[in-house]
């Protein structure tokens, strides 16, 4: 399942669902800054009286959005983990579940630099928690591998959630090779396979 599918899938409200998928389209496409309620009305196929039921203004739909990307990819990447008791694979597979057909149409829109940035504050915070979400499955994937004897405990030293939080920052320091798609995809393999050699070292 596509990581977008898997956000829309999750809502409970099909308008919200519309909302946020009608966001993210716009939000591509204008950028934050440039992108008004009426855009986003016009995409969901509803009036911006109806789009105002739903959320106040566009960064709370973007929050939102956010909020509802880091769920999706948490989910997303315990799955991967689980897929495969190589921890190489496993890194590889969660990494791509990570960024996903969302992460990656954030990354390579002509307006990722605003799209990413935390400077927007309650988008910020809800990157914030999103991130310490995803910490806390890799960390407990971390501790899982060392009981199954799949991780070195040394390599550990006791603190898979700092590990998971020294990964993540590795990962997201990739970001800044995105203007060649190909070349950052190559880059987060190799980098979860040194990852998995330091892991099982």
């Amino acid at each position: 399942m596509q990581l977008t599918d898997r956000i829309y899938a999750a809502q409970s409200d099909p308008k919200a669902a519309q909302v946020l998928r009608a966001g993210y389209e716009t939000f591509l496409q204008f950028g934050l800054r440039r992108a008004s309620m009426q855009d986003i009305a016009d995409r969901a196929g509803m009036s911006r009286a109806a789009l105002y039921l739903h959320f106040r203004n566009k960064d709370d739909i973007y929050a939102g959005m956010m909020a509802a990307y880091f769920k999706a990819a948490a989910e997303a990447v315990e799955e991967a983990l689980a897929t495969d008791p190589d921890p190489a694979r496993a890194l590889a597979a969660a990494f791509d579940a990570q960024i996903g057909d969302a992460g990656e149409g954030l990354m390579r829109s002509a307006h990722a630099d605003e799209l990413l940035s935390d400077k927007n504050v309650k988008a910020g915070q809800v990157m914030e928690a999103g991130l310490a979400q995803l910490v806390q499955v890799y960390a407990r994937w971390i501790d899982a591998g060392v009981l199954a004897g799949r991780i070195n405990a040394e390599a550990v030293a006791g603190n898979a959630q700092r590990l998971a939080q020294v990964m993540l920052a590795g990962f997201d320091g990739l970001k800044g090779l995105r203007a060649d798609w190909g070349a950052y995809t190559e880059a987060r393999r190799h980098l979860a396979r040194l990852y998995a050699r330091a892991l099982t070292a």
